[in-house]
């Protein structure tokens, strides 16, 4: 990598890409939660996709610099420990816990009610119970 040509894309450029683009959030939406105007978030998003796609179409690494980070007064991270089935909240910016505070194991993972799964399926041993989620989900068999 130290090799490569770096495009520079500030913080402030990533956050609005990840808004618009990743989150799928419209711009007056990603513009109140950055607290800009819509049109400076425009013009942030316009120069955040320029830098990727140089990058992306001269071999360039893409370098994250620059900026404040402030988290957001109360946003939470949802664990569940797989051995004991505990549920707790983490916040954001603390560190992914290493073990279970009520068991102490360490078989613990995001919940999956924030990934986008919804339910909670197979026996234990994550979605799927090691099946694919869509023989899980049909109740078949592997």
């Amino acid at each position: 990598m130290f090799r490569l040509k770096e495009v520079v894309v500030t913080l402030d450029e990533f956050e609005a890409m990840r808004l618009v683009d990743m989150e799928g959030l419209y711009q007056d939406k990603a513009a109140h939660k950055m607290r800009v105007s819509r049109q400076t978030l425009g013009r942030i998003v316009e120069s955040a996709r320029r830098k990727v796609a140089k990058a992306l179409a001269a071999g360039m690494a893409i370098k994250l610099e620059g900026g404040h980070i402030e988290m957001e007064n109360g946003e939470m991270r949802s664990f569940l420990c797989f051995a004991c089935k505990n549920e707790w909240n983490v916040l954001y910016g603390t560190g992914r816990p290493e073990k279970c505070p009520k068991c102490g194991s360490l078989d613990i993972h995001r919940h999956p009610n924030e990934r986008g799964l919804g339910r909670w399926f197979g026996n234990g041993r994550g979605p799927g119970g090691g099946k694919c989620r869509r023989l899980a989900m049909a109740g078949g068999k592997s």
